[in-house]
């Protein structure tokens, strides 16, 4: 059973990285104070933001003590998780953004299950989307078919729970509670890697083995927010840092020595590379022979095979010829 007693201490530390999403906070801090669970304490670390973010976690420290203030200089999503992770004093770790949601029953259900199951290292539950313009209107997916369910809900460790998340991202990261002793054997986020860092620390977390449990349980789901500020970097940019997700993981496989992941990675490689290659390709049909800069050339010859070279270059050659 999951004990409240205050002076028992902080069970759960929730770590929030904002930059200029003061205008969400208030609805994210106050899913937190609706949670039936109690001991928790959180941390909001400011990434430099512009906006009243300071202002805005002040005025909710000032109604509930559990909420903790942190400023860093603008550094990205991942070091401000790390920064938060620095602090956390809890038994376990609750990953939040700043305009995402909690259901009020999750904390209790998913400690509970901890508590209950010594080998578990995270417990996760359900995601719904919701837009910034219906709220109270859900969807399974955000992405391809807003009723498509994509999640596995897959249980276990080893090689069935890699090779699931080398194939691709299994949960969002708010869905999960991760066991502290867990984080510290999975270490920080890579910095390197903002916008896939969610899918690099589950690619770690499950080459550390792990053990992920899939908890289906009412009121314990994450809510995020479906907005064009969620993920407004340019395609190119993030086809790249997947590309270096793939290339990190590659280097932990070969480790292992396990070539049915490794090549189950450098198929993934190979398509996403693709998707770079062919916008790289239309960008320069599109401005007329001048989309692709030196250095952009230069990167893809670097990280391409001689195969998916002999695919790109007679094409952008011919794309800044003859347009």
């Amino acid at each position: 059973m999951v004990e409240e007693t205050d002076s028992k201490g902080i069970r759960i530390s929730v770590v929030i990285p904002c930059y200029n999403y003061g205008q969400y906070l208030p609805e994210a801090l106050e899913s937190l104070r609706r949670q039936s669970f109690t001991r928790w304490e959180c941390w909001v670390v400011d990434d430099g933001s512009t906006d009243r973010t300071a202002d805005i976690v002040k005025s909710m420290m000032d109604i509930d003590p559990r909420i903790n203030y942190l400023f860093q200089a603008n550094q990205g999503q991942p070091a401000a998780r790390n920064a938060g992770l620095l602090q956390a004093r809890g038994d376990c770790i609750q990953f939040l953004d700043a305009d995402d949601l909690l259901e009020p029953e999750k904390f209790r259900r998913q400690l509970a299950y901890l508590d209950e199951h010594s080998g578990a290292d995270v417990v996760y539950g359900e995601v719904r989307y919701f837009s910034q313009d219906a709220p109270v209107a859900l969807f399974l997916n955000r992405w391809d078919d807003p009723m498509k369910d994509w999640m596995p809900r897959i249980s276990g460790k080893g090689l069935s729970l890699t090779r699931a998340v080398v194939e691709g991202n299994i949960f969002e990261l708010g869905c999960a509670l991760f066991r502290k002793a867990a984080i510290d054997r999975i270490g920080l986020f890579d910095t390197r890697l903002q916008g896939v860092e969610d899918h690099a620390y589950l690619f770690s977390a499950a080459v550390s083995g792990l053990h992920f449990q899939y908890l289906a349980a009412e009121q314990t789901r994450t809510l995020m927010r479906h907005h064009p500020g969620s993920y407004s970097k340019g395609l190119a940019v993030m086809y790249k840092r997947e590309l270096l997700l793939r290339r990190t993981m590659a280097a932990a496989l070969r480790q292992t020595g396990d070539r049915l992941l490794l090549q189950v990675n450098a198929f993934h490689y190979g398509l996403r590379l693709r998707r770079l290659q062919d916008l790289f390709i239309d960008q320069t049909i599109k401005t007329a022979g001048k989309g692709l800069r030196y250095d952009e050339m230069r990167w893809m010859w670097k990280h391409s095979s001689l195969g998916q070279n002999l695919y790109f270059f007679p094409r952008i050659l011919k794309a800044m010829i003859l347009h």
